[in-house]
């Protein structure tokens, strides 16, 4: 089995830059899988920033893939297709200003990523297993490959490394390893929160008026009621929900304002 950790797919996220560094040079003894690096978009890395023109994380659609564009991550998305062509497993390194602690994110539906999700979440405390679908945007990365977990980690600053999440997260990713090398499985039904819609900030003539509210700041994978506060606006009004139940995820994070996103509302799923 071919793995692959991948790390900067977007820019400023170094947690994941700094362990594919440090994984590269550290020595792990495996018989049944091979490990690769990849620092997927070096241009926005060596720049921190998100991304050069167009967020990397995506540009994977088939539409993206095949046409030509002068878009550095389109180009870019065209290069990591080759390098992962012959991959079996991506390990996919974020993370995110929200109070996400360690969330494995699966992408898509599949038996080995699931197991791999569940193994994780059982032993680690601070593991929750997020299902996210792709994007209205494009397609992630880990469309390219058969099966996938991405570790999103936070809530850390963009830019910004943080020790106490960074050896949390290189546990984990260890782990991962371990369960892929002995090819363990867990069929036992985990928790998951499944990703269902967004909710946009308020806005006024195109702009904002409006923040995350102090009493859900923070709040991520908290229950959301009908009737709670969800926003404050600039005239120090509060916004209620108005919706069912559900859980919020990724709440307030920074680099979702430009994709009209303040947060995500998820459902607690078995997988």
């Amino acid at each position: 089995m071919k793995v692959v950790i991948s790390g900067g797919v977007h820019g400023n996220e170094l947690t994941g830059i700094y362990l594919v560094k440090k994984l590269q040079h550290d020595f792990f003894e495996a018989k049944n899988i091979s490990v690769d690096f990849l620092l997927a978009n070096p241009k926005a890395i060596k720049m921190n920033r998100r991304y050069i023109d167009y967020d990397l994380n995506r540009a994977f659609s088939k539409e993206a893939l095949t046409q030509d564009s002068h878009l550095y991550e389109f180009e870019r998305a065209k290069v990591i297709q080759e390098r992962l062509r012959n991959s079996d497993f991506l390990i996919d390194l974020h993370t995110t200003t929200a109070n996400m602690g360690i969330s494995v994110i699966l992408s898509k539906k599949d038996e080995q990523s699931e197991s791999v999700a569940k193994i994780l979440a059982k032993e680690f405390e601070q593991v929750r297993i997020v299902q996210w679908f792709g994007s209205d945007e494009g397609d992630f990365i880990n469309s390219l490959v058969p099966s996938s977990i991405t570790i999103e980690v936070g809530h850390v600053c963009q830019g910004v490394l943080e020790s106490d999440l960074f050896f949390s997260t290189l546990k984990v990713v260890k782990r991962t390893l371990d369960i892929l090398e002995k090819n363990e499985i867990c069929k036992e039904p985990h928790p998951a929160y499944k990703i269902e819609k967004y909710v946009d900030f308020p806005r006024r003539d195109g702009e904002l008026f409006g923040m995350i509210h102090p009493e859900l700041q923070g709040k991520d994978f908290t229950l959301l009621h009908r009737g709670d506060p969800i926003f404050l606006t600039f005239d120090e009004e509060e916004i209620f929900y108005d919706g069912e139940s559900a859980y919020p995820l990724f709440i307030n994070e920074a680099a979702y304002y430009e994709k009209n996103i303040a947060f995500c509302l998820s459902q607690k799923i078995a997988i």
